[in-house]
């Protein structure tokens, strides 16, 4: 059996949907005119009456004429009252269209003076970005361009326009005058006003007292300002690690020198660091070299030998056998001893065994410092141990062999890239530096 086309259903569908048109327009057309018909006979048969009267005035009518008039009003009112719609609508989205338009320039604005500050063209960057929140709610990031705007001013060195642009920041986003303050102080120290941002940041403290990020950068002004004490005692509410950590003992580190070197008691300072700073390489080295400035020979040796003995730090051990000898033989023995004790745990350290030669040619031990220094250059060739074996060999008298040692260290020296004296390049390798 053949199928019929597809087509020709949907031609004979489309007919029929035009012919119920057709039907359904007559029927309306039919009822219309059969209204119409009614109503003319109500009004043939009693057109009715109508009496309007106000303040000695009247007007008659018929039913239906008063009827048609009402119906017309209606439909007046109703006219006026969609024109005015419309008129009122296309106003509002005239204005929503400016709006948009203002949106958008702000935006483009805003955009552009980030990367002119990015750019480092600080003038152009701060005359976009002000123009961009010279409207309120034109950008979604009011705030950030406030404070892009104050960073030019300040790289331009317009402090009292920086700190203009800030204060509107603030009235602009009352919620934020915390960070805008913030921002202040950090903008304020960038261009060197320490004074001025311990200020700023001593008024924030009163509303945080433990905020890390305030207590950071207040501990950084008064250690620019040289303020040790203010620093330190901000010191325990701070991060014990990174950047932080090494400013802070380093303002310790500050302070026992400036002990050592007005009179004051060393080891005050001393106990009253934290245990994370007392447990650093330098600070150690620090704590003896401070004592050794007060002539207190006997406690700087006491504390490098215990902080050896709680932690292997090649710099102790380097720093153990440059201790002063003038104290007598007996101390020097006596150290010479301690170091080599500590060749069962540690028989190939480099350093250590430097430093036992050192403490042997001290103590009037030729042949036994030949032997540690010997074992130290097979293992590290560096300059401070080949400057050790000249010594040793010019105090013996063998001076060709002494200027060939001393040649050979000042090779090894300019090789490495360091300086002759001191122990660069002790350690695990040829060019390592001390340390851990």
């Amino acid at each position: 059996m053949r199928r019929r086309p597809a087509t020709n259903k949907t031609a004979r569908r489309g007919a029929g949907m035009a012919g119920t048109g057709t039907i359904g327009a007559i029927l309306l057309v039919l009822l219309a005119l059969a209204a119409g018909g009614a109503l003319a006979l109500f009004v043939a048969r009693d057109p009715g009456y109508v009496l309007v009267a106000y303040d000695g005035a009247t007007l008659e009518t018929s039913l239906w004429f008063a009827a048609l008039c009402a119906a017309l009003l209606a439909g007046l009112v109703l006219l006026l009252s969609f024109v005015t719609r419309r008129l009122l609508g296309g106003r509002a989205r005239i204005a929503g269209w400016l709006r948009g338009r203002r949106a958008s320039g702000a935006r483009m604005r805003a955009q552009r003076g980030t990367m002119l500050l990015a750019e480092g063209r600080w003038r152009e960057a701060a005359r976009d970005l002000l123009a961009s929140v010279e409207r309120p709610g034109l950008t979604t990031s009011p705030l950030a361009n406030f404070f892009g705007a104050a960073r030019a001013a300040n790289a331009l060195g317009n402090h009292e326009e920086r700190d203009d642009i800030l204060r509107r920041a603030g009235e602009a986003m009352p919620e934020a005058e915390f960070v805008t303050r913030l921002t202040r102080a950090e903008l304020q120290q960038a261009a060197g006003q320490w004074r001025e941002s311990v200020a700023t940041l001593n008024g924030l403290r009163q509303r945080a007292p433990e905020h890390p990020l305030l207590l950071e950068r207040l501990f950084a002004a008064h250690r620019a300002l040289g303020d040790t004490e203010a620093a330190l005692e901000l010191a325990p509410n701070l991060p014990g690690d990174g950047a932080l950590a090494e400013a802070r003992n380093a303002a310790w580190g500050d302070r026992l020198a400036r002990a050592a070197g007005s009179g004051g008691e060393v080891r005050d300072v001393w106990r009253a660091m934290p245990k994370s700073s007392r447990s650093t390489e330098a600070m150690l080295l620090a704590y003896a070299d401070a004592l050794l400035a007060r002539g207190e020979l006997g406690a700087a040796e006491t504390a490098l030998r215990r902080g050896i003995k709680r932690d292997w730090r090649r710099s102790w051990v380097l720093r153990y056998g440059t201790l002063p000898t003038d104290a007598g033989a007996p101390q020097v023995a006596k150290r010479l001893a301690t170091a080599a004790g500590w060749l069962r745990d540690h028989p190939d350290d480099p350093a250590l065994l430097l430093t036992l030669g050192r403490l042997a040619r001290a103590a009037g031990k030729p042949d036994e410092a030949k032997e540690h220094l010997d074992a130290s250059l097979d293992l590290d060739p560096a300059p401070a141990t080949i400057v050790e074996l000249g010594r040793l060999h010019a105090a013996r008298g063998d001076h060709v062999a002494a200027s060939g040692y001393f040649e050979r260290a000042l090779g090894a020296a300019e090789h490495l890239g360091g300086e002759l004296s001191g122990d660069s390049g002790i350690g695990g390798g040829s060019g390592v530096s001390e340390g851990t």
